[in-house]
């Protein structure tokens, strides 16, 4: 999925009227549970989400004629009303799970490095040289940095389900919605605040502006702060 979005094929990253559902099963996997309590303060009513393991997408895909690779996620509605829960890919479920796990968020990490230093000091007229090793830290930058921009990705998609399964449809509406929600949902993955803020904040100015050219049906010129899809218009927080 992330191979289809670098090439710019986003335009099924998400999807809310296709998919099949599979029959009802207990939570299997824990991140399953988590997921489902903040997809379900996100739309404001019980709901669930499933992470299926490969095969099970694989079969999922194969049922609702979608390619395993193509779709992160999707809500399923009927009668015009979206089900009670989600589907999230085997690729976003380990993203949450490792990102939940991980205790340094991404850009609370600092890496440590030894330097050599060396001290000359002068004892009774003779010059003696030291040499020892010290651990400095380097400023704070995403940890796994390669799993960085998936990380980001695999929270928007709860989220941007999550505003499916609270009943709205449309895609740019969910993907801006999702958009403003994705601090909240790594805060309940164990984030801080400020991390949480710069992963939306990364996401809000990297990755969302690509949706325009990529993806058009997912992006809004209104999807801004003050504008008409600001949830919270005002308070000069944005997203």
């Amino acid at each position: 999925m992330r191979t289809l979005l670098i090439a710019g094929i986003a335009a099924m990253l998400f999807c809310c009227a296709t998919g099949v559902a599979r029959a009802d099963v207990a939570v299997t996997a824990p991140i399953e549970s988590v997921a489902g309590a903040i997809a379900t303060a996100i739309a404001d009513r019980p709901v669930s989400v499933r992470c299926e393991n490969d095969d099970a997408w694989a079969t999922l895909a194969a049922a609702g004629g979608f390619g395993p690779s193509q779709l992160l996620g999707f809500v399923s509605f009927s009668d015009g009303a979206p089900l009670d829960y989600a589907e999230l890919s085997p690729d976003v479920c380990r993203s949450l799970t490792g990102f939940a796990a991980a205790p340094a968020k991404p850009t609370k990490c600092v890496h440590t490095q030894r330097r050599v230093r060396t001290v000359v000091r002068t004892v009774r007229g003779k010059k003696l040289r030291t040499t020892t090793y010290v651990t400095i830290a380097r400023p704070a930058e995403p940890c796994f940095a390669d799993r960085y921009f998936a990380t980001a990705e695999a929270l928007q998609t709860l989220a941007h389900e999550s505003i499916h399964l609270k009943g709205d449809p449309v895609e740019a509406d969910a993907e801006c919605f999702g958009m403003q929600w994705l601090a909240y949902a790594a805060q309940q993955l164990g984030d801080s605040a400020d991390d949480a803020h710069s992963i939306a904040q990364y996401y809000a100015t990297q990755v969302y502006p690509q949706r325009q050219t990529q993806s058009p049906a997912y992006w809004s010129g209104d999807c801004r702060q003050n504008g008409s899809l600001d949830l919270t218009p005002g308070d000069g927080a944005w997203p």
